[in-house]
């Protein structure tokens, strides 16, 4: 009931933007239940709830056996007014961003190409010989669909709602974007991956998301002035929602903290009022917290004692894989290795180009830090998180933080499995070539280092999971927000 609510919201703010910023009108029909059931990957029952409190605000009519029909007028200078203000609040916000998703989204992109087959190919052919801008999205769903993570879908849903390029109708004078020349791009970038011609791809992609994208960022951020009264909105990645945003979260912090901050040395967690003061959060959620980090064999309570705590290069218990939590969050640790291994080449690169001397010293001394003592486990953490630190972008700091809490998750069933597989030779070698070009101030040795680690230890933590009884389908498990493009719009 609690996810039903919460997808419900989701599916409410979307349509009452779209009427709200005059992309639906008094009149104008919005799809059908059975595609928004597709779309938004929610249960019927969900996508009622949303509707049902948009009919009690007066915004549609709706009635079984019949089309959902907008019903409430919006005066045009009200339009405007909501458009200026959701826009006002964001708009420094929107080149970093654009910057940001550059380096993250469009190696995905690339994939989805590198993995549509033919059939795919011929559904953005169909979105290609469209002409509603509307196709835009779609394309680029459509596209991100093919490398199946959901965690990348909810990150592209995530960026697109920041901007809010997708709640405003377009085809007509004032466009943000040439239509023709959008679709015309679609197309060119289809044939370059029919021929598997990828370099050339790569640039025709990078160009057509500028036309579709950049210049409608760029046109807005020209006419419309940051809000005077009011603080920017900066972009925020909601991977959960409500209450188990705070608990994961807490988790997230809470391994952090046991295997690399405050907590590494100790071997009990402090009292559960001392980390409700020391995280300003409640003693109940603490309590969830701690009990899911029990569940995942990172921590056990124990009675009369507090809660023992498993530090890094420890064994640990075996992470209670009946939990819901536990293998949700494995599922989650799974996407994100997957999004760090398409896009650490290009995040790598801009923040060792941009960081300050002092802070890749800093990671030179950790690194070799790490090959002095034997805790090279450390060492891939220590990578994400100078990225994470010190990238010049909000959003890729943004993005990266959440992957690396994601990360935390995983560890506890490396360190529980007596007889996996030890990767420490390949890390080992990995923070020693790191350590080389970073005294070398080489940046591309830097870079193919973490590139080839990420991926043997992608490939490996798999098998960890696998072994461990999830299933393949399992591990593309559907975060809170996510948006897909059906048969009946391609």
């Amino acid at each position: 009931m609690q996810s039903e609510q919460q997808y419900s919201n989701l599916i409410y703010e979307y349509f009452f933007m779209r009427i709200q910023f005059g992309y639906y009108h008094c009149g104008d029909y919005l799809p059908s239940i059975d595609n928004l059931c597709r779309e938004f990957c929610v249960s019927a029952q969900t996508v009622k709830i949303a509707l049902q409190r948009l009919r009690a605000e007066g915004y549609i009519d709706m009635h079984n056996g019949r089309s959902t029909k907008v019903i409430f007028e919006q005066d045009p200078e009200r339009a405007g007014q909501a458009m200026t203000r959701y826009f006002s609040r964001r708009i420094q916000g929107f080149e970093d961003l654009y910057q940001s998703t550059r380096l993250i989204i469009m190696p995905l992109m690339l994939e989805g190409f590198h993995q549509a087959g033919p059939e795919a190919l011929d559904g953005l052919s169909r979105l290609a010989a469209g002409n509603s801008a509307d196709d835009v999205l779609q394309f680029f769903c459509f596209l991100l669909q093919q490398i199946d993570n959901p965690l990348a879908m909810n990150l592209y849903w995530e960026t697109s709602i920041y901007w809010g390029l997708l709640f405003l109708k377009q085809g007509g004078e004032k466009d943000l974007s040439d239509i023709p020349l959008m679709h015309e791009g679609m197309r060119r970038c289809i044939e370059l991956a029919r021929a598997k011609d990828w370099c050339r791809l790569y640039g025709q992609l990078r160009d057509f998301r500028q036309i579709s994208v950049g210049n409608a960022l760029e046109k807005l951020a020209g006419s419309i002035s940051p809000s005077a009264d009011e603080e920017q909105i900066p972009f925020v990645w909601r991977i959960y929602r409500d209450r188990p945003q705070v608990c994961y979260s807490l988790a997230s912090r809470l391994l952090h903290e046991i295997y690399v901050g405050g907590f590494r040395e100790d071997s009990y967690l402090p009292s559960y009022e001392k980390l409700s003061e020391q995280f300003g959060v409640s003693v109940s959620t603490v309590r969830r917290t701690v009990k899911t980090l029990n569940q995942l064999g990172a921590a056990q309570s124990i009675n009369g004692k507090g809660t023992r705590i498993f530090g890094i290069g420890e064994p640990c218990r075996v992470p209670d894989l009946k939990s819901p939590s536990v293998r949700r969050n494995l599922a989650y640790f799974f996407q994100a290795f997957e999004l760090l291994a398409y896009s650490c080449e290009a995040v790598m690169r801009d923040t060792l180009d941009t960081a300050a001397p002092g802070e890749k010293r800093k990671l030179l001394s950790q690194l070799e830090e790490a090959i002095e003592t034997g805790n090279t486990d450390l060492t891939l953490w220590q990578c994400l998180l100078f990225m994470a630190n010190h990238s010049r972008l909000h959003g890729v700091r943004t993005v990266y933080k959440n992957i690396y809490g994601l990360f935390l998750w995983g560890y506890p069933l490396k360190a529980s499995l007596v007889n996996g597989p030890e990767p420490i030779p390949s890390i080992l070698h990995f923070t020693k070539s790191t350590v080389k070009h970073l005294r070398e101030n080489d940046t591309e040795g830097c870079v193919n280092a973490l590139k080839t680690v990420v991926a043997q230890r992608f490939s490996t933590a798999e098998g960890y999971l696998l072994r461990c009884g999830l299933q393949p389908e399992e591990l593309r498990l559907t975060p809170s927000i996510r948006l897909l493009i059906t048969d009946e719009n391609t």
